[in-house]
């Protein structure tokens, strides 16, 4: 990973992925969502304020349980005791100095507020201050972050990107980004880099200009805006040049693909590197105009900014309901006792859409059901023991016949995923096995879910099929999931950025 990554792109993502699908119909039947409230804060932890100036200050609330978290309040206050006075701490519209209460906060709900601080300069003590945010449901808290607030006189750049609103989009539709940016910095900005980033396949950012370049890493577009920001100018891209989002037409739904926007500035250096390779490619150029009031890019190509966690925005894009049928991939053990087999099994998509990406509502499994007298000797590393996701065996070794094997990323149409078992094959008789796949709510066809897993007299090795053969389909997926939920959580912690300490200038 390249080191603007690191430091930009994957915070937001993480928290995205964290709480991904979380906005789609919570219908009991296919949620593996605890049922339990858990709310959870994503603030930044370093907040730095030029000398005179105010710093607005965003942050959003999660409930990433299942069940509605009532009698939600969000404090503020330094340890025990109140938010300092001297650094001129506004809380969010419609709270109060102390606490932001919520009456209910729905089981994937999330809101978000917006606080200032203005340090008073005239104070000594306030140079490095801190203040608590913390999520408490009830009497039980949930979630806590200490923010620290730096005062400093250094004349800097301090770009923020404006809040971008979800989108709603059909498949073959496409909508335009609104959005904005401004330098609350005291000096003037140098060039732009524009980033626009998607998550999963089936939606992309449209950006077909001379001044924009594909970029692996950020699986989106990178943007050189050769134009300055005065302190306090604020910008929004030209009507002539939008930058739009795109769904394909074969977009997998139901579900919320994670977008992010941002803007960075950029070394000289860098635009003049950029220009050059891109001197003789054809088309409109992507431009700023004022408001009313990059492939190969690292660390050294862009531009210090006081506070980069306001310098991205993260949105969804939802896509509604779409088909993909799912086929379980049976197969047979051949050979005969004291032979060492290997078979693949798993699922394929017949389409006619991807399948859906993974979220804390729903991920794609596969059960296989090992036959009888066949002593496995090693498991697919993507597979434990247990009937489904929320039915996990982890206390079973390779004894165990029932496995869970987790499709973790879309599928694409015609696309397969296998796999492997190792086993000897041992006397006796070899009632047969079956693997059984859950599409989800994509797969309205279960005629072909269930295949089984033989053994055969032959030449040695495995071989896949679909053999199909009779059994209720899987379902739904129901109950706790609490391994997936540790997963969501623990991305939404990682992407809590390490504090950094800003020397006072």
């Amino acid at each position: 990973m390249r080191a603007l990554l690191r430091r930009l792109v994957l915070p937001p993502v993480a928290v995205g992925l964290a709480v991904s699908g979380l906005a789609l119909p919570a219908q009991a039947a296919d949620s593996i969502l605890p049922g339990f409230a858990l709310v959870l804060l994503d603030i930044t932890d370093t907040v730095t304020v030029i000398d005179g100036q105010s710093k607005t200050v965003k942050f959003e609330v999660y409930n990433l349980g299942g069940a509605a978290a009532e009698n939600v309040t969000i404090g503020f206050a330094d340890g025990p005791d109140a938010v300092p006075s001297d650094i001129g701490f506004v809380p969010p519209a419609g709270c109060t100095a102390t606490a932001c209460k919520i009456a209910k906060l729905a089981g994937g709900e999330r809101r978000a507020y917006t606080l200032t601080v203005k340090p008073d300069v005239a104070s000594t003590t306030n140079l490095n201050s801190y203040f608590d945010l913390t999520a408490t449901v009830g009497t039980e808290e949930h979630d806590k972050m200490q923010v620290q607030v730096v005062r400093t006189t250094k004349s800097a750049v301090d770009l923020e990107v404006g809040d971008l609103k979800d989108l709603k989009l059909g498949r073959g539709q496409s909508a335009d980004l609104a959005l904005s940016v401004r330098n609350t910095g005291n000096v003037q900005s140098g060039p732009l880099g524009l980033i626009v980033s998607t998550l999963g396949a089936g939606v992309s950012p449209d950006l077909n200009y001379r001044n924009c370049e594909k970029d692996a890493d950020v699986e989106g577009l990178i943007c050189v805006l050769d134009e300055k920001l005065a302190p306090g100018q604020a910008a929004t891209l030209s009507a002539s040049t939008p930058a739009k989002i795109k769904v394909a037409a074969d977009a997998a739904g139901p579900a919320d693909y994670l977008a992010v926007a941002g803007v960075v500035g950029l070394t000289q250096n860098y635009v003049d590197a950029f220009k050059k390779r891109t001197a003789s490619k054809p088309g409109a150029e992507l431009k700023l105009q004022p408001a009313a009031t990059v492939a190969d890019i690292t660390d050294d190509d862009v531009a210090d900014d006081l506070n980069p966690a306001d310098n991205l925005a993260l949105f969804y894009v939802k896509v509604p309901k779409s088909a993909a049928d799912s086929k379980a991939i049976g197969g047979t053990f051949r050979g005969t006792p004291g032979d060492l087999v290997t078979v693949k099994v798993g699922t394929q998509n017949l389409g006619p859409t991807a399948t859906i990406p993974i979220s804390t509502k729903w991920i794609g499994y596969v059960h296989v059901n090992v036959p009888t007298n066949v002593k496995l000797t090693k498991a697919d590393e993507w597979c434990v023991p247990g009937t489904s996701p929320t039915k996990l065996d982890l206390k079973s070794d390779l004894d165990s016949r029932d496995w869970v094997c987790l499709v973790f990323d879309q599928v694409a149409k015609g696309g397969k995923r296998v796999f492997a078992f190792e086993a000897m094959i041992q006397e006796g008789s070899h009632e047969a096995g079956f693997v059984q796949v859950d599409g989800g709510v994509q797969d309205t066809k279960h005629g072909n879910d269930k295949a089984a897993l033989t053994v055969s007299a032959g030449s040695t090795g495995g071989e896949g099929g679909g053999l199909p053969i009779t059994g209720p389909s899987a379902g739904l997926i129901a109950g706790g999931g609490a391994a997936l939920l540790a997963f969501g959580v623990l991305a939404f912690r990682m992407a809590r950025r390490r504090r950094i300490i800003t020397v006072v200038e």
